[in-house]
């Protein structure tokens, strides 16, 4: 079990890591690391059982606030991103007035996550260094057989199980629940990753599933923004090009789920996963 411990507490320092400080202008590379460590950390505390509860729901309570803020301001570097790449073969006119209104967004967003960093980080450093000492004294005591609560392969892959049940009884996929399920499928993934025996070809399949799902929706999103701030009439080239990205995005993210589905989730696993 020695590698899982390592993953769970680099884990934990990765987030220890981003919590330290705020970047002036909340750099696009921090607030992804931030959101994906908090997100990790998320699934870590989900799928570790504990004697006692306080320091993960103290931990997750602190930054909860901080993993949305920082959600929103990182949906929108995407949506720039994904914005200046139209530029190469559609209007400046429109592609400038919906990146004014992202970087009018973002800046709104930023300031949101400045303040819920400045509001939570205190609490939020100190409850994972809780965390952190006391999963570490209980996945200790459970590898040195102990009477901790540690997690051992089995609880991990049980958790992994769970995770897999929850997504074989997902109802057939469609516009209104792939993202939901998208989220889920990223749950298992970050378990899974802290499993050393974890099947390679299901830890890429969830990679695939996750970036294609989300190539869409970051679609979606920037569709509906467009269509919220571009004229009708006179952007009515981009809105096109928008909206048939979506469509196509939609179609692939939908063949890597259904794949996934079909192949890993058609029956029971065994508990190798």
């Amino acid at each position: 079990m020695a590698q899982e411990m390592e993953r769970v507490q680099s884990t934990l320092r990765e987030l220890a890591k981003a919590l330290k400080s705020l970047p002036g202008g909340s750099a696009p590379e921090w607030v992804h690391k931030l959101r994906t460590a908090i997100r990790r950390v998320e699934a870590i505390a989900a799928a570790l059982p504990q004697e006692g509860k306080k320091p993960a729901r103290r931990l997750l309570r602190a930054i909860e606030p901080v993993r949305k803020a920082s959600g929103e301001v990182r949906d929108l570097d995407v949506l720039r991103i994904k914005t200046r790449k139209l530029a190469r073969r559609a209007p400046r006119e429109g592609i400038e007035r919906l990146i004014g209104r992202i970087e009018s967004d973002r800046e709104r967003s930023a300031v949101k996550l400045r303040r819920a960093f400045e509001r939570r980080c205190e609490d939020a450093r100190k409850h994972l260094k809780q965390y952190a000492k006391q999963l570490g004294e209980e996945l200790g005591a459970a590898n040195s057989g102990g009477k901790g609560n540690g997690l051992p392969i089995e609880e991990m892959h049980a958790a992994a199980m769970e995770s897999l049940r929850e997504l074989g009884a997902w109802p057939p996929l469609e516009e209104a629940n792939l993202h939901g399920f998208r989220l889920k499928v990223k749950r298992l993934r970050y378990i899974l990753q802290m499993d050393a025996e974890s099947e390679p070809a299901l830890l890429e399949t969830l990679g695939l599933v996750q970036r294609r799902v989300g190539d869409w929706h970051d679609w979606l999103q920037l569709e509906t923004l467009a269509r919220a701030t571009l004229d009708a009439e006179q952007d009515a080239a981009l809105l096109e090009r928008i909206g048939k990205t979506t469509k196509r995005r939609f179609n692939q993210a939908m063949k890597a789920a259904n794949g996934f589905r079909g192949k890993y989730l058609t029956a029971p696993r065994a508990t190798g996963i």
